[in-house]
């Protein structure tokens, strides 16, 4: 189940491995290199759902507002 926050929804490591069908530590690794845009909060990688569609589609991942 995701985390929501201010009405963003985030999904963590496990939820995006998951639903892609991959692992989480390919997933971590996405993270690292910026295949996958995400943040880390509280120590654990999130994305967002904007991002992860963005991902799915081939397209360009949304920046952060302090990127």
């Amino acid at each position: 189940m995701p985390l929501i926050v201010s009405g963003v929804k985030l999904y963590n490591v496990r939820e995006v491995a998951e639903m892609l069908k991959s692992t989480e530590a390919t997933i971590r690794v996405y993270f690292r290199d910026g295949t996958l845009k995400g943040r880390k909060i509280s120590g654990k990688w999130h994305v967002t759902e904007d991002n992860l569609k963005q991902y799915i589609s081939g397209g360009h991942t949304v920046p952060n507002n302090d990127d």
